[in-house]
């Protein structure tokens, strides 16, 4: 999978110190909502992205576990932004449905992986399954989600 601009900007911007604080003012920007779990690139490559979000009590239910409302905003910003890294210019994107499954409580900070695997044809409108899996700081697997993404051309 070859490089795209997103892409290059990102690694480009990551080279600045403090780039967290401008990562997180895009993402207040492009997605408020998605801002509130302050998230974390930790990696990103064509095809593979990795998000941290602590634990903190903003995102606790009355268990005192991460809400899984969290979780869903976490797995479904790395899933969109795993397309956003790869999709050319010529493309555009919009999620269409998250499955999501809770595979254990979360009590510490989490890591959400995407391995996004592009479609052969960016141009033909389709939904294409995007899959999410967040671990906690042991490595478990805490959720795992599958976003549909609506694929198609830019009109």
């Amino acid at each position: 999978m070859e490089e795209t601009p997103t892409l290059r900007w990102l690694r480009r911007l990551q080279r600045i110190p403090g780039h967290h604080l401008w990562l997180h003012a895009g993402i207040a920007l492009a997605a408020p909502y998605s801002a509130t779990i302050r998230p974390r690139i930790l990696r990103a490559a064509p095809g593979h992205l990795e998000i941290g979000m602590r634990k903190r009590r903003a995102v606790t239910n009355h268990l005192g576990t991460v809400h899984a409302a969290a979780l869903a905003n976490l797995m479904e910003l790395c899933g969109s932004l795993a397309v956003q890294l790869a999709i050319p210019a010529t493309a555009r994107w919009i999620p269409a449905g998250l499955d999501i499954r809770y595979l254990r409580k979360a009590r510490t900070d989490l890591t959400a992986v995407c391995h996004f695997t592009p479609p052969p044809d960016w141009q033909r409108k389709q939904d294409w399954p995007v899959t999410i899996t967040v671990h906690d700081a042991q490595g478990a697997a805490v959720a795992d989600a599958v976003l549909h993404m609506r694929i198609g051309p830019k009109r």
